[in-house]
């Protein structure tokens, strides 16, 4: 078997559930995925559906009733501190500056040496603000900060939630743009759950439609290649959306993204 296969994040038969006031909702019913190992990979779906609450249960957070999760040939049943999960509120501590926010990452017994903070700083784009704090910051910077703490390690997976939402479409475009490139660098894999059709297939290796509550996969979508075998990140999303073959692969996931919006109704 190939190694690289048996490393691929793999949930099996995975059941949970919750109650929202006396209404019990199940989120997973025998739910199986899979996702290939250091590659970036997207989640799109209807709003409430548990696609957060997905994450959370693959990173440790909250414990399925049911199934089990294997990564990197193993079973997870605990909180994995190379797993990290980026949400949409950065979560910083607003009575640290910058670079004390970054090293608050520094859980491991294992300190990273100077030169691979300062490259990652700088990488990010945090150079001139290390001793700023949350309060002076941008949205755009702020979500920087949060994806520097994450990366500090080199997490084996990573797990974003909606990390650009709140940014206006330039600065979201510019840090998924840098996000990537870092990913590309040290071969993360990562899951992104997002409501933007065009980030995720701009940033993936694959895009996963899913439906509605109990999640289900409704298909899968992976990009079309390009002429010159460069990546469409590279090329960015404003000269993407000039290409037909993108377009064409934009209005397919749009097309099923909305035929699970039709079928809820």
């Amino acid at each position: 078997m190939n190694k690289k296969k048996k490393n691929d994040l793999i949930l099996k038969d995975m059941y949970f559930s919750f109650y929202e006031k006396d209404n019990k909702k199940i989120i997973l019913d025998k739910f199986n995925c899979k996702i290939k190992k250091g590659k970036f990979t997207s989640i799109i779906g209807p709003s409430g559906t548990g696609k957060t609450s997905l994450l959370k249960i693959i990173c440790g957070l909250i414990n399925p009733e049911k199934g089990e999760i294997k990564f990197n040939n193993q079973i997870l049943n605990y909180v994995d501190q190379k797993i990290t999960l980026i949400q949409q509120n950065p979560s910083l501590m607003p009575w640290l500056n910058v670079y004390d926010n970054i090293m608050l990452a520094n859980f491991s017994k294992k300190k990273p040496n100077d030169h691979n903070i300062d490259k990652l700083i700088k990488d990010i784009g945090l150079e001139e603000f290390l001793s700023y704090y949350p309060h002076q910051l941008s949205g755009g910077l702020l979500q920087r900060v949060a994806i520097a703490r994450a990366l500090l390690f080199n997490p084996n997976l990573l797990l974003l939630d909606e990390p650009f939402a709140a940014l206006d479409n330039l600065s979201r475009e510019l840090i998924s743009a840098e996000l990537v490139s870092i990913i590309k660098k040290e071969s993360l894999t990562v899951i992104m759950v997002t409501h933007s059709i065009e980030e995720a297939a701009l940033m993936s290796d694959e895009v996963l439609v899913t439906g509605t509550a109990p999640i289900d996969i409704i298909k899968k979508f992976t990009p079309p290649k390009r002429e010159n075998n460069q990546s469409w990140q590279k090329l960015g999303l404003r000269k993407s959306l000039q290409d037909k073959s993108f377009n064409d692969y934009l209005k397919l996931i749009r097309d099923t993204s909305y035929l699970v919006l039709e079928k809820e109704k």
